[in-house]
């Protein structure tokens, strides 16, 4: 990885506005109706783009996750654009035109365009979840799938973003898009890249060691209960992940994408000028860990209805089951790593 990685877990508590005013208030505009190019599945909203593998809705409920998503992400990365962006770039006065491939909900947008109100801003997602009425000046949007073409010219924007895609994209299709990225980048723009590896890896190696209170009588036994029950532990979790890893390998998705970013931009011979890695707990060290845990469960809640279409199966377990136990995540120390990287098109290119 980039020299700048830093493998630090960030457990800091969540900014006190954010814990006390919920997402659905902060962004109270939504909708539950359907139209076209929409489908309904288990009572959950799906877009219907033929050629698009994103098995995630597009419901209010979802964009309630995303709101949660955007601000635990700014909290674990401390800031919305990255350092060495706002080092470069003349956010403040420089009328820069900025983009968001696949928005979403457009907090981030919604956030970053009433902080520099002398930039443009430009959204862009395959489905219209962004707010229809209320909306900065200086922000517009675009209904369009970037893997038919982004409808702006070679080397119009300043600055892009692209996040919280790690399940949008095929293995083969990624490099479609981040080229598609980089032609309308003008020649040294700046491109902000966050994502998830979704593989859930257990920490705390301390899990499989008793104290020596406990060693005193019979430490033999003690250590082959406590080994016993965290391998049972991890066998329950891997057993509900792999009905996760199943569906990402049916669909071609690559669940571990985040992770894989900086060799992606290399290989489009960008530079990476910025590197952030955190280990994202899920369930325990607190409050990021709490929250967290509640994102990635609505999460696979949110595929769940998608994944017994695809196996065929209404009657397997309800869409909770097919996340871990929160305490069995809890026990094993369990979580998932958050990527970012800041890439700078070439002068030359």
């Amino acid at each position: 990885m980039g020299s700048g990685l830093s493998r630090s877990s960030q457990t800091s508590s969540v900014r006190r506005s954010h814990r006390n005013k919920p997402a659905r208030d902060i962004y109270p505009e939504k909708r539950t109706s359907t139209a076209q190019g929409q489908r309904i599945v288990e009572g959950r909203i799906y877009h219907s783009e033929q050629d698009s593998n994103y098995p995630l809705p597009m419901d209010d409920r979802e964009i309630d996750r995303l709101h949660e998503e955007h601000f635990l992400t700014k909290e674990l990365l401390g800031c919305n654009i990255m350092r060495e962006a706002t080092k470069r770039l003349d956010f403040q006065g420089g009328e820069l035109h900025i983009l968001d491939v696949c928005c979403g909900p457009a907090t981030w947008l919604c956030q970053t365009s009433l902080e520099y109100p002398n930039c443009h801003f430009s959204g862009v997602d395959m489905s219209t979840m962004w707010p229809q009425i209320i909306r900065p000046v200086n922000l517009s949007f675009t209904r369009a799938n970037v893997l038919h073409g982004l409808p702006y010219p070679d080397q119009y924007f300043d600055f892009v973003q692209l996040r919280f895609v790690a399940l949008a994209f095929k293995s083969d299709e990624w490099t479609r898009v981040i080229l598609e990225i980089k032609r309308v980048l003008k020649d040294g723009g700046m491109f902000q890249c966050i994502d998830l590896d979704m593989t859930i890896s257990k920490g705390g190696s301390d899990i499989y060691s008793a104290t020596s209170e406990e060693t005193k009588v019979h430490p033999e036994d003690e250590f082959s209960r406590k080994k016993d029950t965290v391998a049972s532990l991890l066998h329950d979790i891997k057993t509900e992940v792999s009905k996760f890893d199943k569906f990402c390998v049916l669909k071609g998705l690559d669940k571990a994408s985040g992770a894989k970013i900086d060799m992606m931009l290399s290989d489009a011979r960008m530079t990476i000028l910025q590197s952030e890695y955190r280990e994202i707990p899920l369930g325990w060290g607190g409050l990021i860990g709490d929250a967290y845990y509640n994102v990635y469960e609505a999460t696979l809640e949110g595929i769940a209805p998608l994944m017994r279409q695809s196996f065929d199966n209404p009657s397997s377990p309800e869409p909770s089951a097919v996340c871990a136990p929160k305490k069995d995540m809890m026990n094993t120390k369990s979580f998932i790593g958050l990527y970012a990287f800041l890439a700078q098109k070439p002068l030359d290119d």
